[in-house]
C-alpha cells in the first residue's frame, strides 16, 4: 500500500486508502474520503473538500497532479 503526501506551509497533507476509500489528513484531522486518489487530490487542491482550521486549502497551490506529490510506501 502507499501514501501520497505534498508539505505546505501549514505543514504536510495525505492522501491515504483506509476501508477501501482514499482520506485526505492533516495533521490527524480527515478532509474526505474519495474513490480514487486522483478524486482526493482534485478535491483539495480545488478546495472541494473539508477545510483544515487554517481555512481554504485551495490558496497553498496543492496539485492535483499526484505525480506532483510524494509517494511513499505504507506497512
Amino acid at each position: 500500500m502507499k501514501c501520497w503526501i505534498y508539505d505546505t506551509q501549514y505543514g504536510p497533507f495525505t492522501i491515504i486508502r483506509l476501508d477501501e476509500r482514499y482520506h485526505i489528513m492533516h495533521e490527524g484531522e480527515a478532509l474526505g474520503a474519495y474513490p480514487t486518489p486522483e478524486a482526493a487530490a482534485e478535491a483539495l487542491a480545488n478546495g472541494h473538500s473539508d477545510w483544515p482550521s487554517f481555512g481554504n486549502p485551495h490558496e497553498l497551490g496543492i496539485p492535483e497532479d499526484l505525480a506532483k506529490w510524494q509517494c511513499r510506501p505504507v506497512i
